[in-house]
């Protein structure tokens, strides 16, 4: 299915992205059959020049980042520097927009008050023609900095008329200036617009969660000296940083009992189980509800699990004390349940499911069907709180079918779509799970011409590792594409063996029912070859390195797992070690084959410890091995394949085992397996 034709093959060579006037064409005569002989060497000849030059081209690129970083790093960028390297590069060359940002980059760091006019010019060609660099750079903003650092206010006041500061620095800047270029007039006007200024000035330190950085230090003097500041004020400004989780320490307060107030205001922002402390010793005001009502959620993270509806009593004292709203404390007893969901106390759990029942908010409807499930109890009454928009969740969908008297047509109606739980309906129908997928067009030779250069830089950032640029690269293109285009360019993209930016295609198109696209047949014979006398299905593996990276190579999770199967630099070295197999460190993992050598590894050992059975191999994969001991223990033999499942505790490991599965029966689809396999004997025994 995934096998490359000639014309794709033609495709994925550098005839696609040649210009017009060097792509071949055939004469209108006929060819004679020396002609045709001769016509692969051309071709070939030209592909090998063409090769050359951009090898050429290449290392001449790599000369020019690394003499203007070098020089950028040393502070010696000179005009004779930048004239020399900007020779280095031909126009041809697919990195034109890396080269000019390199290019800017030198001319930026040699401004002078002679030539501010002209680079603030370069920088604005340079946005007009890549916008998106620009952006993400936030290059609009820079020439303030720079007018300000040359003291042209009035050109900074003028740009900043245009293109409206950003960012507190820049803010700051332009509120400098004003006051600068107010106090330098002296005209009869300056008392009034130096009072307007400030009146803006004293808007803006209200409403800023941070402190403001020292461009803003000599307004801020003026600002106090003036008595803009007061009690409401500060308390006003305490409350927003508190919001926005940000010190308080530097807001300037001369008042004893203010400063009392926010001393203890920071205590609480750093030491959420104080609240108690806090409500208990307030008084009733505007500030001290707003800062109760936002510490709540985190105070009650950090207590234990074991508090109950006695907790929840006083709770309400410090509720009914500030006067909060109906929705603020309904806001709180959910975070209230959430914390104390599972205490085992029976007279809590009669009261958890009244509130519950009152409550009917989804995610705790939710977690208490979970609970119905694996203590086997009714769901029926917990399923009809559910909102509409729960309801019709797949999931939930599938348990009001297995609890309808209309069982049977419920879940036919469900096995008719695409994911896990119709591949489950149809399971527990005893059918066969099918359905028809759409096809991807491809890019017609239009669509090659139009796209060339966007398709040879993401070909040349990549063959030069910078993959994080071509990702983003890849980005920008299907951002500005219709969704046909997109679906074909991510068609590109997987006869390119871009596994990572075929994925990436079908998250921006948002392409869910393209899973041919989605599930590309990304180093297969790698597998293959690892998989060897181990009692792992190829599908299975890929379908675990799929949900792991989304075949992105280089992932790096927040745990430090790494690469294509996200392997634990620890878990590598141990799997290694056990199996007599080479491990030399974490950039192992980063390497293709060495991820999918230790990864198949690991999931045979696993196989070892849950024979066949893939439900558990991919929770302890995702999870480790004591939870999956510790829930097969809780569920003692009672649970169903399905609740199990339903049942695990672990939102992201539940998500992983179902996406797994199905991935794997999608990837024996592709792969033209017969027969499909749904589940195995050994994963539909009693857990």
């Amino acid at each position: 299915m995934w096998k490359k034709t000639l014309p794709a093959l033609f495709i994925l060579s550098p005839f696609a992205l040649a210009t017009p006037a060097t792509i071949p064409t055939m004469p209108p005569t006929e060819s004679t059959t020396a002609d045709v002989e001769l016509q692969p060497l051309a071709l070939k000849q030209q592909w090998l020049n063409e090769q050359q030059t951009l090898l050429l081209q290449r290392e001449n690129f790599l000369q020019l980042e690394n003499l203007i970083n070098t020089a950028i790093k040393q502070k010696m960028v000179s005009e004779p520097l930048i004239k020399l390297a900007s020779q280095l590069v031909s126009e041809e060359y697919p990195l034109q927009e890396e080269t000019q940002w390199l290019l800017l980059r030198a001319k930026l760091a040699m401004v002078t008050p002679e030539n501010l006019a002209t680079r603030v010019q370069e920088i604005q060609t340079f946005s007009k023609q890549y916008p998106n660099t620009a952006k993400r750079n936030k290059l609009a903003q820079l020439p303030i900095s720079l007018y300000a650092e040359h003291q042209k206010r009035e050109e900074l006041l003028q740009y900043a008329g245009n293109t409206p500061a950003e960012g507190l620095k820049n803010q700051c800047l332009v509120f400098e200036s004003k006051y600068q270029q107010f106090n330098a007039e002296h005209t009869e006007s300056f008392k009034y617009e130096q009072k307007k200024l400030l009146q803006e000035f004293d808007l803006f330190w209200q409403n800023t969660h941070t402190t403001l950085p020292p461009e803003c230090d000599s307004l801020t003097q003026e600002w106090l000296k003036q008595g803009f500041l007061n009690v409401e004020k500060i308390k006003n400004k305490a409350v927003i940083h508190f919001q926005h989780n940000q010190t308080l320490a530097a807001i300037p307060s001369s008042d004893e009992n203010v400063q009392q107030w926010l001393t203890e205001l920071e205590f609480l922002r750093t030491n959420a189980n104080s609240l108690q402390t806090f409500a208990e010793n307030q008084a009733l005001d505007p500030w001290n509800q707003a800062i109760i009502t936002k510490a709540f959620t985190s105070f009650v993270k950090s207590q234990p699990e074991e508090i109950n509806q006695d907790h929840w009593a006083i709770y309400q004292t410090w509720a009914e004390k500030f006067q909060l709203s109906a929705d603020d404390i309904r806001q709180w007893k959910i975070a209230f349940l959430n914390r104390a969901f599972d205490n085992d106390n029976v007279a809590f759990q009669q009261w958890r499911d009244a509130q519950l029942a009152e409550l009917k908010a989804d995610n705790l409807l939710e977690r208490r069907l979970r609970m119905a499930i694996w203590q086997k109890t009714d769901l029926k009454p917990w399923l009809a709180l559910l909102s509409q928009e729960a309801q019709n969740k797949q999931e939930w969908q599938y348990w009001i079918a297995k609890t309808s008297p209309e069982k049977a047509t419920r879940l036919t109606k469900l096995s008719q779509e695409r994911g896990f739980y119709p591949m489950l309906a149809a399971n527990a129908l005893g059918k066969p799970y099918q359905f028809d997928f759409p096809k991807a067009p491809m890019l017609n030779e239009n669509q090659l011409i139009a796209f060339r250069s966007q398709l040879a830089r993401v070909a040349e950032l990549r063959a030069l590792q910078r993959f994080d640029r071509a990702k983003l690269a890849w980005q920008d293109l299907l951002q500005s594409v219709s969704f046909t285009e997109k679906l074909a360019l991510t068609h590109y993209a997987q006869q390119q063996n871009w596994f990572d930016l075929s994925v990436e295609g079908t998250i921006i198109a948002k392409a869910w029912d393209y899973i041919d696209l989605r599930l590309p047949n990304a180093y297969s014979e790698w597998f293959e070859l690892n998989l060897k006398n181990k009692k792992i299905n190829k599908s299975f593996a890929m379908a675990i390195a799929r949900q792991e990276s989304a075949w992105n190579f280089q992932a790096k999770s927040h745990a430090n797992a790494l690469g294509l199967m996200q392997m634990l630099p620890t878990t590598a070295k141990q799997t290694a070690k056990n199996n007599g197999l080479p491990f030399s460190g974490e950039q192992d993992l980063l390497q293709p084959f060495r991820n999918i050598m230790l990864g198949t590894t690991h999931l045979a050992e696993l196989n070892e410890k849950y024979p066949n059975n893939r439900i558990l191999i991919a929770a302890a994969y995702n999870a480790g091995s004591h939870r999956v001991e510790r829930w097969l223990a809780r569920a003692n033999g009672k649970l169903a394949m399905d609740e199990f499942i339903a049942s695990i505790p672990f939102f992201e490991t539940r998500g992983y085992v179902q996406n797994v599965l199905a991935y794997d029966y999608y990837y024996q689809m592709l792969q033209g397996l017969q027969p499909l396999q749904m589940f195995t004997k050994a994963e539909q025994q009693r857990y």
